[in-house]
């Protein structure tokens, strides 16, 4: 983290305030397009005062123009020098002017500067040309240019008329007003990113009220958040706020209930065995060697045994069902991802190995059917899968009489794995196979011991992989079929 801080504080400082990152992305884009503006403003300003300025110039062509005659073969030019003053405008402009006649592609100074340059290229009669010299006498010039012919019969003369002027008051006044047009966008700028940052903070008060309110609400204060004149923006991380406050309240809420059903399995059981324990003590500390108090003190620590085992069992499945139920959502999805991909064949095998000698104690035939050849491939938690289908072939242990038919079997249907337990017992009629499923749900009239937790706990591991637990009749009309389904795993073929 240090490193990272070290190499780009600036993302950082960005990443820490909303404010921040808007000034970042529109400060920016706003001083481009000001530095545009100021671009165009200038070739805008350049424009108008050459514009302007030309024609002064043009102006001043005019006025010598009208001010000139011809004697003969000769140009005559009776220009007052008061005429002059015009064409200054400040005490630091210069201007120059040349009178020239050509002739028989000859050009000759009648008047002025006859150093003056003439533009490149031919003069069209009565058209003004405009151009610039950079270096006439030390300093930049902008000069305008026109010939006008000489109207007599017979001749094949032109007056070329040139009057420049020094570039330098109109570069001044380009940049007098190029700065103050800078200025302003300058200026601009600085007010539009304070308005940004007001517009965002008082936009932004109803988020601080959401602070407000969830840091002076109790740990255990679960009611959503609720906000007049949020910003439409930011509904959507209210309503998600909201959403995520209704998990957790449901979240604990099954939580506590869980406690409370899994303190209630609970206490039975310990009463039981606190009222068999007891029992045999007071058989064994009045009866002596009394053969008859000591066969009911037998018979109360061998129930006291089976109560054990039955707690021990219910214990287990908590410990289970707890452990399931802490991988939901993106956290189950990451699970599946983290887990390796086995044999599932196998887990079966293993479990009917496990639960041979129960069928065999109530005299059950249990048997285990592979598909010859059979792989079944996939992704999950071998030890969760094992518990899964435990539960499967205990209850159909379990809840089957003396000499019924057990089997577990697998099959590979398209891309799903199937792992069946099939039972010829009393079954489970169709309106119920989806509440057995609940924990705790115990059916009336069932006098078998139990929790109420091993099909839940099926179910759960088996969504946790994609899977799924289903209830079926048999396919002889009568007993249970359970299905645990999970989808095959493409990196085992």
């Amino acid at each position: 983290m240090l490193r990272l801080r070290a190499r780009h504080p600036i993302l950082l400082w960005r990443r820490g305030s909303l404010r921040r990152q808007l000034l970042l992305l529109l400060v920016p884009a706003l001083a481009a397009m000001m530095a545009i503006d100021t671009w165009l403003t200038y070739g805008t300003l350049r424009d108008a005062a050459n514009t302007a300025y030309d024609r002064s110039l043009y102006g001043s062509i005019r006025t010598i123009d009208n001010a000139i005659g011809m004697a003969g073969e000769s140009v005559q030019l009776t220009l007052p020098d008061a005429a002059m003053e015009m064409f200054e405008s400040a005490a630091q402009t210069h201007v120059y002017y040349r009178v020239s006649l050509e002739r028989a592609g000859t050009i000759e100074t009648v008047t002025g500067y006859d150093d003056l340059p003439l533009p490149k290229g031919a003069l069209a009669s009565n058209q003004p040309r405009f151009y610039d010299d950079d270096d006439y006498r030390g300093e930049p010039v902008r000069i305008a240019a026109m010939a006008r012919p000489v109207y007599r019969p017979d001749a094949r003369m032109r007056v070329i008329i040139q009057v420049a002027e020094t570039a330098e008051p109109r570069t001044a006044l380009i940049g007098k007003v190029w700065r103050s047009a800078l200025a302003r966008d300058l200026l601009l700028i600085v007010l539009s990113a304070a308005i940004l940052v007001g517009g965002v903070t008082y936009v932004l008060r109803p988020l601080g009220r959401v602070r407000d309110d969830v840091e002076a609400r109790s740990p255990d204060d679960l009611t959503p958040l609720a906000f007049n004149r949020v910003p439409i923006e930011v509904s959507p991380l209210v309503d998600a706020v909201n959403l995520h406050v209704a998990r957790s309240e449901a979240m604990a809420q099954a939580q506590a209930q869980f406690i409370a059903d899994a303190a209630h399995q609970l206490r039975t059981p310990l009463a039981i065995l606190k009222t068999q324990a007891e029992f045999a003590q007071r058989q064994l500390c009045a009866g002596g060697d009394d053969p008859a108090s000591r066969q009911a003190a037998g018979e109360a620590v061998g129930g006291i045994v089976k109560q054990l085992e039955q707690a021990a069992r219910l214990t287990n499945q908590l410990l289970a069902l707890a452990r399931v139920r802490q991988h939901h959502g993106e956290a189950a999805a990451q699970a599946v991802d983290s887990v390796d991909v086995f044999d599932a064949v196998g887990v079966a095998e293993q479990v009917a190995l496990d639960y041979l000698p129960l069928a065999r104690g109530k005299q059950q035939d249990f048997g285990w059917e592979p598909a010859p050849g059979l792989k079944l491939p996939v992704r999950a938690d071998a030890a969760l899968l094992r518990e899964a289908l435990a539960n499967l072939v205990h209850n159909a242990i379990q809840y089957s009489p003396r000499g019924s038919r057990i089997t577990l079997s697998a099959q590979r249907i398209d891309q799903t794995a199937c792992l069946m337990v099939e039972d010829d017992g009393p079954g489970i009629p169709a309106n119920e196979r989806e509440k057995v499923f609940a924990r705790f749900y115990r059916r009336v009239g069932n006098t078998e011991p139990g929790s109420g937790l091993g099909l839940a706990i099926s179910r759960e591991m088996a969504a946790r992989f994609g899977g799924t637990v289903e209830l079926a009749e048999g396919s002889q009309g009568q007993g249970v079929r359970a299905l645990l389904k999970l989808p095959v795993s493409e990196q085992g073929q």
